[in-house]
């Protein structure tokens, strides 16, 4: 069990809003699952918590095999376990591709030779000859594309996808999401991909319905 979570609760504006409203789910090592929902029902506050993005009001959180109510150093679990992949790539437009893609190795294994893994991430990703680009001058895909190399730059055990495609036209969306598909199936990467799209969210091989801070189905 990579993922096991018991009655997760949180809360917003003082206990006004409630984001997660008794959350369970367990997800398997090496699963492809995808939360899918409305906006507002909570689907990205649970990523966030997956992610040690924040930290939930009460109830059990453990992530490859780590009690997150108890981890003191959230960043560092972040860094060493976890790659992130949202909608708007969130690259830094005055870094090169390959200067992108190393900002997470200043914290994990490949510390001492960034520019080695970085460059075989872009050609596994088939963007080698644009590591000396900036992000505007590559296409949405590309640059999804990149971000991708970057959550995979620490070997990471879990990817949270965030609407990874929500940008895209349909053809490079069907690339992205079969190049998530590879990963998962091929190196074993366990995947959360939180969509609103029924079409996206059946690329995965298990889809957890959520609503109003609560799983309805899955």
């Amino acid at each position: 069990m990579i993922i096991d979570i018991k009655n997760l609760k949180k809360t917003f504006d003082d206990g006004k809003i409630v984001a997660l409203d008794g959350i369970n789910l367990q997800v398997e090592e090496g699963e492809f699952i995808s939360i899918m929902g409305p906006s507002g029902s909570g689907k990205s506050t649970l990523l966030n918590m997956i992610g040690a993005l924040d930290r939930p009001d009460s109830g059990m959180i453990k992530v490859a095999g780590r009690n997150l109510m108890k981890e003191k150093d959230l960043s560092s679990f972040r860094a060493r376990e976890i790659g992130f992949i949202f909608q708007l790539h969130n690259l830094i437009p005055n870094l090169t591709v390959l200067e992108n893609v190393e900002i997470p190795m200043f914290e994990g294994p490949y510390e001492d030779r960034m520019d080695e893994r970085a460059m075989e991430l872009l050609e596994y990703l088939g963007l080698a000859d644009k590591a000396d680009r900036l992000p505007s001058e590559l296409s949405g895909g590309e640059r999804q594309r990149v971000a991708i190399a970057r959550a995979l730059a620490n070997d990471p055990t879990i990817i949270l996808a965030d609407e990874p495609t929500g940008s895209l036209d349909s053809k490079t969306e069907k690339k992205i999401l079969e190049k998530l598909k590879e990963l998962n199936r091929e190196h074993k990467v366990t995947i959360v991909l939180v969509t609103h799209d029924p079409r996206v969210a059946s690329m995965a091989s298990r889809i957890i319905e959520i609503l109003d801070g609560k799983i309805v189905g899955g």
